[in-house]
């Protein structure tokens, strides 16, 4: 597998107006310059650039895949290190805290950097600025139930950064040996004695089942998983679906003024972790096979075949902040919107809300019974 060269820091990353760092602007195809308001469009750096997004073969890539350093992922990265939740990221400026949980993190030293990692081969760039993220991030707070007073001005106060996450995607085209049964359903007449001594009758369904067994072939095409270990996939996959078709070859400039982190789960363990993202959508197509009014579905004898995937990053606004000493992740899809989070509870909030239902049903009781003694 080949990957990209760096690229001349100057051709990007320095602005020519007044010399300052130019980063990214969020749905462009430009680097501004917060000093000057210089913009600078982002160019193909060559004809690979500009190249048709690759699937590599990942049978071939277990066995012999090449890496490098992972700085190399923007120009005048620096690689650090979060000692609290293991995060490992680089960016281009001076490290101050980490955006998973907000601690403070340090710089790696040249001994302590890994041998290398596979580099992303396309990113799919910020489309949403920092003002539009703080803004979700506020209605997203101010829209929780039983939260904390405080809560909202606690977590305004928060920083919020700017990260490409790393992502696998995988293309498998799978063939199922499944072992089951088909339900049908039919109804019986039952007899019953109801409280007041009268005969009664009832229409009771019931299922007769029948083995079944097929060969079901569905294709998967980007199923993603994240390779971070650094936030909960719960809160990753809520933010879902993601607007893969707008990929772009991977180019340090879209990094500029952002995070990167690298891939703490690594292509074979991600490939398993896609198996079990595949695996509802056999077992429907399995049900769909069978037939009949329910299913059973006993065994499924999965093989995967044409496995190819991309190393991808895909970009969020992350904002961790601390409440009582208990760390809250908020998380927000930078090309959609969409947003995700973790937050605390009042309970005093929620036992006021109890005790109130409490009061309103011992009312409507009350009523009622002086209405029917009346």
């Amino acid at each position: 597998m080949e990957f990209e060269q760096g690229v001349d820091q100057g051709r990007f990353f320095d602005c020519q107006g007044c010399g300052a760092r130019l980063t990214f602007a969020p749905g462009s195809e430009e680097l501004v310059c917060e000093y000057c308001g210089h913009r600078q469009e982002i160019e193909a750096r060559d004809e690979a650039a500009v190249a048709e997004i690759v699937e590599h073969d990942f049978r071939e890539a277990l066995r012999a895949v090449r890496t490098k350093p992972l700085t190399e992922l923007m120009v005048g990265g620096r690689e650090v290190n979060c000692k609290n939740c293991g995060a490992t990221t680089v960016l281009d400026k001076q490290a101050g805290h980490c955006p998973y949980c907000d601690s403070p993190v340090v710089a790696r030293t040249p001994s302590e950097r890994d041998e290398g990692v596979i580099v992303p081969e396309s990113v799919l760039p910020f489309k949403l600025d920092e003002r539009r993220a703080r803004e979700s991030f506020r209605r997203w707070v101010g829209s929780l139930w039983f939260a904390p007073n405080d809560l909202q001005q606690r977590a305004a106060a928060e920083g919020i950064d700017g990260v490409y996450m790393p992502y696998w995607t995988y293309d498998s085209y799978t063939t199922t040996h499944y072992r089951g049964q088909r339900g049908e359903y039919y109804w019986e007449t039952e007899y019953y004695t109801d409280a007041q001594g009268n005969q009664q009758s009832k229409q009771v369904r019931k299922t007769r089942w029948y083995p079944a067994s097929g060969v079901v072939r569905v294709p998967f095409d980007d199923v993603l998983v994240c390779a971070t270990r650094s936030l909960p996939h719960k809160l990753l996959n809520a933010l879902e679906p993601w607007d893969l078709h707008e990929l772009k070859p991977y180019d340090p400039a879209y990094l500029s003024g952002f995070i990167a982190e690298r891939y703490a789960i690594g292509l074979e363990e991600g490939f398993k972790l896609a198996e079990e993202r595949m695996k509802p959508h056999i077992r429907a197509a399995c049900r769909a096979d069978i037939g009949g009014d329910t299913q059973r579905v006993h065994s499924m004898s999965i093989r995967h075949a044409n496995v190819t995937f991309k190393h991808t990053l895909l970009p969020l606004w992350i904002s961790s902040f601390r409440y009582k000493g208990k760390v809250y992740r908020f998380v927000v899809n930078a090309r959609t919107g969409e947003v995700s989070g973790e937050r605390p509870y009042s309970w005093v909030k929620i036992l006021l809300a109890v005790l109130a239902a409490l009061a309103v049903v011992g009312a409507i009781i009350y009523f009622v019974s002086v209405s029917g003694a009346a």
